[in-house]
């Protein structure tokens, strides 16, 4: 009908799907002004949560007036008054939620700055409201209680009334210390917190593994070290190659998930299709060996490179040397992951003269 605003069916459709997601109770709409009333079974926390996301979803012209009454209290007992609460979840992704009260807009404008800056904008979800009620202390509570969470790989921040409580998982020894250091200094020492903060020794080695070119230059590093040699025209690894890709399989003990590449590579010597072939067959021959040392060679692929990129002078025996290696490139995620080929090769000719591939 238009009236107050062309937008009221929408405004409706969120009003009562709020009223669904609440479990049970009433919904008023009096022109823009909605009025929500929540049953005596739903906790504060979700509450606070569908209110809000109702408030936020609603065309700007409407108000809303949400209720959650008291618990009926049965005769000869006291009423229950929840107080009010604070709570901020941490994600081992690093996504957090802060649900519950804040003292007014200044406080809650505050918090969801310092959350973005600790945590980084896009993994804050702030669905807190405004209570007038809030106690004294309250915002600085919260930031001192923030500041702690961000110390952890995930936890739970609960602040109400009587009790700042923290508590998740740690990848350092020392967080429960430096948590306990945080909320002294910030609250008082008359102030009650509780810390329960589990140090997990495995988080801790995972934040150490190296990167991904960590991976490669480490592995490049040892074979500058110890070449792998092969006879001329050969494919096969001798004994001291298999040594080589015992140690190279050694280094990919925390880097067997990262992907590389296989690099074969030889001198000018020979023919460039022979040498091409050669390089690739060599490649796979290492991928072969790293697979027999039970590596994880899904991630890895072998390509030969014959005598195209050299690193080294062709015309003397050093540089020779030098171009015949194998080398490990690490694979961009923009690089088409092509599965391993074997290629097809005709049993190794005869030694040409001179050639030292």
């Amino acid at each position: 009908m238009g009236a107050p605003t062309p937008r009221w069916a929408e405004a409706a459709v969120l009003s009562i799907q709020a009223l669904a997601e609440l479990g049970g109770g009433s919904l008023t709409f009096s022109d823009a002004d909605i009025t929500l009333v929540a049953n005596t079974e739903t906790k504060q926390i979700d509450f606070d949560r569908i209110v809000y996301n109702l408030e936020q979803g609603l065309p700007d012209v409407f108000s809303v007036r949400a209720i959650l009454p008291p618990k009926p209290v049965v005769e000869g007992q006291h009423a229950v008054v929840t107080p009010p609460e604070f709570l901020a979840t941490k994600s081992p992704e690093g996504l957090v939620q802060m649900r519950g009260r804040v003292r007014d807009e200044r406080t809650q404008v505050s918090v969801n700055n310092y959350a973005k800056a600790t945590f980084g904008g896009e993994n804050v979800d702030d669905t807190t409201r405004t209570d007038g009620s809030i106690p004294d202390g309250w915002p600085l509570r919260i930031l001192a209680g923030l500041q702690s969470l961000g110390l952890l790989n995930n936890g739970i921040l609960i602040v109400s009334p009587e009790m700042l409580e923290i508590r998740g998982v740690s990848s350092r020894p020392e967080v429960s210390t430096e948590v306990t250091q945080i909320l002294s200094e910030k609250l008082g020492d008359a102030s009650k917190f509780k810390i329960n903060i589990t140090y997990e020794e495995a988080l801790n080695r995972q934040l150490l593994l190296p990167t991904p070119q960590e991976c490669v230059d480490r592995i490049n590093e040892l074979l500058k070290a110890n070449q792998i040699v092969f006879a001329p025209s050969s494919t096969k690894l001798d004994s001291k190659g298999f040594a080589v890709v015992e140690k190279i399989a050694e280094a990919m003990v925390d880097c067997s998930e990262v992907p590389m590449e296989i690099g074969g590579h030889t001198d000018s010597q020979g023919r460039d299709s022979m040498n091409l072939t050669l390089s690739q067959a060599r490649a796979e021959a290492v991928l072969d060996g790293l697979l027999s040392n039970e590596v994880l060679t899904s991630f890895l692929r072998a390509k030969g490179y014959g005598e195209s990129q050299p690193i080294a002078d062709n015309k003397t025996e050093e540089g020779r040397q030098a171009n015949r290696r194998i080398q490990f490139r690490l694979i961009g995620p923009d690089e088409e992951e092509t599965a391993v080929v074997p290629v097809e090769t005709a049993p190794p000719a005869k030694e040409e003269p001179h050639e030292e591939n």
